[in-house]
């Protein structure tokens, strides 16, 4: 019997302000010139109520994402300027939440919207905003995108930057339950959301093995607010050194779990954009590699993860790389061919860890195919496009 796609409401995180200036600046690689050498995602913005200064740091922020996230499907987001409570900065989140949707990589988890459209290849929600993003009006705010720090004043483009990545999925569905709060729980309807799936203590345990960690349960709840969280990475750098999350003593709903450890990532550094609270004077317009690689992990086929940021205004041609998504993956890999082979008929060959080719096909001129890996043991395979690009991917 087969699983019959299903869509639920999705979270709303409320992002709050620190009181701190803080006076730190990190700046990415000039988006600018990475964007028209990609396949790279299209972010449409319906806005309400924005002043056009605001809008324009908006779109800057958009932007990035747009330069750095791969999908043919267009990602929606609606975005209201508005009155909210005084120290928050910002709400947002996935409107919806999909499941066992065509080639969900994993079944009976939900996926963001957004993420879902991106690996199904269609659009799921009609003319329904993927991502919505609630801007508080009454905050002081800077609306600079060049990385000018203002006193006093909270940049915007972070804000917004730090508000789409919950929307692609950053966002945990853990919160407290029982009698007083004593417990914490996950899930919509029972089921994970894909964040929740990947986050482990530092002894192996994962969050949402029943087996181990009832839900609800106190346990959980120690767990969650032990500072010993981590989201677990499966290839790349971070494989060896996870991920550290956001997991106080005093579990904080929209906080916890939802953010990164802002002790291990001090803000002004490349990984802070996803920290717990944002300061005035506090500027970060690029996700580190940190974010890019949860991002990737949950399914977002993203460029630029693994390797060094690029702090110089600089052009990079990024079409020639080879790019595969989702990474790992259990059944079918997405991969985008370098431009280069585009129009040509070339040979697509995968490997095993021990160097055996056990899979060929031709790209037969495409710029993008979908890899069927089914048939695959579980484990890591090397995909050779024209006996030049290669590639790992994961079966898992």
């Amino acid at each position: 019997m087969g699983f019959a796609q299903e869509s639920a409401d999705g979270y709303m995180i409320a992002c709050d302000a620190s009181d701190k200036n803080e006076d730190v600046v990190f700046l990415g690689p000039d988006f600018r010139n990475l964007r028209p050498q990609a396949n790279t995602a299209s972010i449409n913005v319906t806005y309400s109520n924005f002043p056009n200064d605001a809008k324009a740091a908006f779109q800057a922020a958009v932007d990035v994402w747009q330069s750095v996230l791969i999908s043919k499907v267009p990602i929606k987001i609606t975005a209201s300027w508005e009155s909210i409570a005084a120290n928050t900065l910002a709400t947002s989140g996935a409107k919806k939440v999909y499941k066992n949707f065509t080639n969900a990589p994993i079944k009976e988890v939900w996926y963001p919207s957004a993420l879902a459209e991106s690996i199904a290849g269609v659009n799921l929600n009609g003319t329904e905003a993927d991502i919505s993003i609630n801007v508080n009006k009454n905050i002081s705010w800077s609306f600079d995108t060049d990385g000018t720090r203002q006193a006093f004043k909270y940049d915007l483009m972070t804000v917004i930057l730090h508000e789409i990545a919950h929307g692609l999925g950053f966002t945990t569905s853990m919160k407290l339950a029982g009698t007083n709060e004593t417990q914490a729980q996950w899930g919509i309807e029972g089921l994970p959301l894909i964040y929740d799936i990947f986050s482990e203590r530092s002894n192996g345990q994962v969050l949402t093995n029943t087996a181990i960690i009832g839900n609800p349960s106190t346990q959980l709840k120690a767990a969650i607010t032990s500072q010993d969280v981590f989201f677990k990475i499966s290839n790349g750098p971070l494989a060896k050194d996870y991920p550290k999350m956001y997991a106080p003593t005093t579990f904080r709903s929209g906080g916890t779990l939802s953010h990164l450890d802002e002790s291990k990532y001090p803000k002004g550094t490349e990984n802070s954009l996803m920290s717990p609270q944002i300061g005035a004077a506090e500027v970060n317009h690029y996700p580190g590699q940190v974010i890019l690689g949860i991002l990737n992990q949950i399914g977002w086929g993203v460029l630029n993860y693994v390797g060094q940021v690029i702090t110089a205004i600089e052009p990079q041609d990024i079409s020639q790389q080879i790019f595969v998504y989702p990474n790992p993956t259990p059944d079918f890999l997405n991969v985008i061919v370098p431009e280069k082979y585009h129009q040509k008929k070339v040979n697509m060959q995968v490997f095993d860890s021990r160097g055996l080719l056990i899979k060929e096909q031709n790209t037969d001129g495409q710029s993008n195919i979908k890899l069927d890996i089914q048939n695959l043991s579980f484990g890591k395979y090397i995909l050779r496009i024209a006996q030049n690009e290669s590639i790992q991917f994961i079966k898992n």
